[in-house]
């Protein structure tokens, strides 16, 4: 699938968009500085994992509303907070019609992929729990 349709999007973007934000500030990640310990190093991980998730979903998103893919990308690079903002704007943004000519138009969202939205809202930080824990017995 090259693109996502709104529904799409806030049920598998949003959720990796905001999860990443929440681990690399909530847990107060500094980037520059090796991580020394186990826990540091999973929690780069999954943020990254989810990052990237998140990433694509804004790209695909992007493609439905007629943009290119190397806005969102150098908007990664050069004002990745600022991306978190422009996520939350891709709900908005109505799609457009002629990004039809790159594949039809996805078909609707259905309970499966909700539920898998909100796992993707629950299992990042069942994964952190793990690390908690895991990381204390290592």
């Amino acid at each position: 699938m090259l693109r996502y349709d709104r529904s799409r999007y806030i049920a598998l973007g949003l959720p990796c968009l905001a999860n990443a934000a929440l681990l690399v500030y909530g847990l107060e990640l500094k980037l520059g500085v090796f991580p020394e310990g186990f826990i540091e190093r999973g929690y780069w991980l999954l943020a990254a994992g989810l990052g990237l998730f998140g990433a694509t979903a804004m790209i695909k998103r992007a493609r439905d509303i007629g943009s290119s893919a190397w806005g969102i990308l150098l908007g990664f690079l050069f004002a990745a907070p600022l991306m978190l903002l422009i996520g939350m704007v891709l709900c908005f943004v109505p799609s457009n019609p002629d990004a039809d000519r790159l594949e039809p138009a996805p078909e609707p969202a259905t309970t499966k992929l909700w539920l898998l939205g909100g796992g993707l809202c629950v299992l990042p930080w069942l994964a952190v729990l793990a690390l908690r824990y895991w990381g204390g017995i290592l």
